[in-house]
């Protein structure tokens, strides 16, 4: 019997490699100025305008409460679609699209407690898009 196995992005936020499922994913964008919106959330970094739409660019450091080491000379996002929006998560670097036969959840997390091992037996968070939607408020 054959198992479903499931594609995801990979990307790196600092040292540690996280996965969006690759449905909700479109691509990896370099943009330049961000447009700032006053009166958001700190999760919220701003707008940028790519291939005639307007994508929302969220801070994944700060949704995760990873602490920067050192600032990128480049600024990345990964844009997904939701309901006729976009939104981009910010990212340190991208990388590959995997297929993963085999999901585990963490029950010591609250959220994005699901992850899938990579040949070296390290973990890779999975990153829903639900879940970091969850964790802003756009329209306060």
């Amino acid at each position: 019997m054959k198992t479903r196995s499931e594609k995801f992005i990979l990307f790196y936020l600092g040292e540690d490699q996280y996965a969006l499922p690759a449905l909700s994913a479109n691509k990896f964008v370099e943009f330049g100025k961000l447009t700032p919106l006053p009166k958001v959330n700190k999760e919220i970094k701003g707008l940028i305008y790519h291939n005639g739409k307007i994508v929302t660019i969220i801070d994944t450091k700060k949704i995760l409460k990873i602490k920067s080491l050192h600032k990128h000379t480049k600024a990345l996002c990964l844009i997904f679609e939701v309901d006729d929006y976009y939104y981009g998560i910010s990212v340190d670097q991208g990388a590959e699209t995997v297929a993963v036969d085999k999901i585990f959840n963490d029950r010591d997390k609250k959220i994005f407690k699901k992850y899938f091992k990579t040949k070296d037996k390290k973990k890779v968070y999975i990153l829903e898009v639900d879940d970091i939607l969850s964790q802003i408020n756009i329209y306060d």
